[in-house]
């Protein structure tokens, strides 16, 4: 049984939002709580943490969640990945600053490779950080999960008043079908795969991947994840099941 707590309205951060994966947020005792807007984000982020864990990740490289019922409402709870001395920084809000533009601007009238490299230069020009490693890793998941959200508001760097580093991969609750009106229970994952887009640059996530795929630490161990999935209901239509057919026929690869 999920645990369940009651957050009073005055540490509701945002119920409104850009992006069409955007949840009702609180704040409290520095810890993030999202209500489900599609319904299974919250057991959806529960599961990315998971596979990531199985995979041998390094911890500090992602948020971790856990599925909670918040104000009567399924949905997720997560420790603030930063300390009190740092901020995130979107790469949409280093774009706006230093060039003034969202970077969906420029990035969208190139090519998705020239894309990447583009941001890429311009965090290691303006911060001295490079992210490469970061985007791969981040690409890797999300072509093993479908995360349709992956815009550059979920995607930034970490400055804490010296130094930059890459932030944790976080926010993967609009993967695997979930929000996604194209997704039909009666057609297979291989056809329902086809109406799945990545986000910010290519809407190919194996191009995205492929792009820095040699740069990555993330390695998926598929064997693992299915281990773990024979665990769960696979006789139903969830997230569960919708993972263990995308590794079963490697359609990440």
């Amino acid at each position: 049984m999920l645990h369940r707590i009651e957050i009073e309205p005055q540490y509701l951060v945002t119920d409104t939002g850009t992006s069409d994966g955007t949840q009702i947020k609180y704040y409290n005792e520095k810890k993030w709580y999202k209500i489900d807007r599609y319904g299974g984000e919250g057991l959806c982020e529960s599961l990315v943490s998971k596979i990531l864990e199985l995979s041998d990740y390094d911890e500090k490289n992602f948020v971790h969640y856990d599925p909670i019922i918040i104000n009567g409402e399924p949905g997720c709870v997560s420790n603030d990945f930063l300390s009190e001395k740092e901020r995130f920084i979107t790469l949409y809000r280093l774009h706006m600053n230093i060039i003034g533009t969202d970077p969906a601007v420029p990035t969208s009238k190139m090519d998705y490779d020239d894309a990447i490299e583009y941001i890429i230069d311009l965090v290691r020009s303006s911060t001295g950080l490079d992210i490469t490693g970061y985007l791969a890793d981040t690409f890797v998941l999300d072509a093993l999960i479908l995360n349709e959200d992956r815009h550059f508001n979920n995607l930034g760097i970490i400055f804490d008043g010296k130094e930059y580093r890459s932030a944790p991969i976080f926010d993967n609750g609009k993967s695997l079908f979930i929000g996604n009106s194209r997704y039909n229970r009666s057609k297979s994952i291989s056809e329902n795969k086809k109406n799945a887009f990545a986000k910010a640059f290519s809407g190919s996530f194996n191009l995205n991947r492929d792009h820095l795929s040699k740069y990555a630490s993330l390695s998926p161990d598929i064997g693992k994840i299915k281990k773990y999935l024979k665990t769960k209901d696979l006789s139903v239509d969830n997230v569960y099941s919708r993972l263990y057919k995308l590794c079963e026929n490697e359609f990440f690869c």
